[in-house]
């Protein structure tokens, strides 16, 4: 990539520039915040690039050439390698520290990282490897195993990747085209299927960032009018084709140079746009740039907290699910820290989600958000709890849903059901029994029939689901064993639940 730039910047030093301002599509009456230099700590003599910034934008990682504190560089005065700073008190960048083995481990190295806890590691390597992943570990990060495996040894050196925040969507810069893939359930890749003529020119588009709504690309480019060498560029996805974009926006002369610039990667916030500048006098450096809210990408929810184990309350590593209710499929993965138990999930607005951690011998207590109406970017912090599958244990199926007054299952629920069905079979000789409780609004008599009904509907899913009956007992409490106040509507909502409680193990 940096000789193909390093060609057009040859053939553009020739011309005045590559369009009048007049022919680039970008907004003329916004405020445009200047773009800051990162600073001696992240830039140094030696060539920077790739900058990738973390979700709760805290961690900086970048690719560094040519620096003798590479792994390689003894071998190699063009050795890449990771290097990584994080966020100090006052905004300051520390010094910043290469990330080592095993993730730099003797080839180029690019890096963008979906979560706190997950690195895609690929690059031009000297063997065949296609894109890895490595993960966090109580020890440190894992030596990269397999994540997709190009087609060919030529593509394998020739694509630059990004993987998005649900570990399920990529992006491909192949032969000066942007292509997108997706991970089906069994774990495979579709073929790569072109972004179509609105994105993609007769020229160059590379280096794609899709933002964590999902539906906001931002990507370099020389073949869309701009103010010189490679621009950044956005444009939003229209439909659910992947071929359907808005015409694409420059980003405007704070950012776009004569020079080139290109590699944006944003947090989840939005607030701030990292990208790396090429110039024919210096190496590629990292800038950081405040963005104008309507060159944002649209909210998302940026959910942190612990995975913590419910009996013990210490922190675990597991695996993160996030799904959406009404179609009842995952739309992204994430992951713990085994020693911190830290997550992060990004999820984008206009929809309800539920999301809950696995772990093999637990059983994942489930949360859930609702969306439908954020206006504006938002963190919130959500400790997720595993419970042990031990006799006696009670659980509550927190993503269950039933009408006002009603006993019939909402379609919502059935991904929390469908995790206890799959428990019950992974534990044949399981007994348990089906708790149904409400609130205090309405008589005693009527609570005790309705909590024992909503019971008697979730052991008929499951017996529809080949769950023997004989494995499944129902108790109605009625209103007698609340969990929380009911002089709120908080408190009532909580108080109207079924848990399944473990007889036999």
């Amino acid at each position: 990539m940096k000789k193909l730039l390093c060609i057009l910047w040859a053939v553009m030093a020739c011309l005045p520039t590559l369009a009048q301002n007049d022919d680039i599509n970008y907004l003329k009456n916004i405020e445009y915040y200047k773009a800051e230099d990162l600073g001696e700590n992240v830039n140094s003599k030696s060539d920077e690039s790739y900058p990738v910034i973390s979700p709760d934008g805290k961690i900086l990682y970048f690719t560094r050439e040519g620096h003798p504190g590479n792994t390689e560089y003894k071998y190699d005065k063009r050795d890449q390698d990771i290097w990584y700073a994080t966020m100090a008190a006052g905004g300051v960048w520390s010094l910043a520290k290469n990330l080592g083995k095993p993730v730099n481990e003797g080839y180029r190295s690019l890096v963008n990282a979906p979560n706190n806890n997950t690195l895609i590691v690929w690059g031009a390597p000297k063997g065949y490897t296609g894109v890895k992943v490595s993960k966090r570990t109580t020890d440190g990060w894992t030596t990269p195993e397999n994540f997709y495996r190009h087609k060919t040894r030529k593509n394998a050196k020739g694509e630059n990747i990004f993987v998005g925040n649900d570990l399920q969507t990529m992006l491909i810069s192949r032969k000066g085209d942007i292509f997108v893939l997706f991970k089906a359930p069994d774990g495979s890749w579709s073929e790569p299927k072109s972004l179509g003529a609105t994105i993609n020119t007769k020229a160059i588009e590379s280096i794609a960032f899709l933002a964590p709504d999902n539906v906001t690309l931002y990507f370099a480019s020389v073949g869309h009018p701009g103010f010189g060498g490679s621009d950044l560029y956005l444009s939003r996805r229209l439909d659910d084709s992947w071929q359907k974009w808005s015409t694409p926006l420059n980003l405007g002369p704070s950012i776009n140079t004569q020079e080139s610039e290109s590699g944006l990667y944003l947090p989840a916030s939005g607030e701030y746009a990292y990208f790396h500048r090429e110039s024919r006098r210096r190496n590629r450096e990292i800038f950081r740039v405040k963005l104008h809210e309507k060159l944002r990408p649209t909210p998302v929810v940026l959910i942190t907290g612990r995975v913590l184990d419910a009996k013990t309350k210490k922190p675990i590593g597991t695996a993160i699910s996030y799904r959406h209710l009404a179609k009842n499929t995952e739309v992204g993965v994430s992951s713990s820290d085994p020693k911190s138990g830290n997550y992060e999930v990004t999820l984008p607005a206009r929809h309800k989600y539920g999301y809950f951690a696995t772990k093999k011998g637990y059983y994942p207590i489930s949360e859930n958000i609702d969306l439908t109406g954020l206006k504006n970017y938002k963190e919130i912090k959500v400790d997720l709890f595993v419970t042990p599958i031990e006799k006696g244990v009670k659980i509550l199926l927190n993503n269950l849903f039933f009408g006002v007054s009603s006993s019939k299952i909402e379609s919502t629920s059935f991904d929390e059901l469908n995790r206890l069905v799959r428990t019950l079979n992974e534990y044949p000789k399981m007994v348990i029994q089906l708790n149904g409780h409400t609130d205090n609004q309405g008589g005693a008599t009527r609570n005790q029939l309705l909590s024992q009904h909503r019971a008697r509907s979730v052991r008929n899913y499951l017996a529809n689901k080949g769950i023997a009956r004989n494995r499944i007992k129902v108790k109605g409490f009625g209103a007698s064993q609340p969990i929380a106040d009911n002089n709120t509507q908080k408190g009532r909502i909580r108080n109207r639940r079924v848990e399944f409680e473990v007889l036999e193990f």
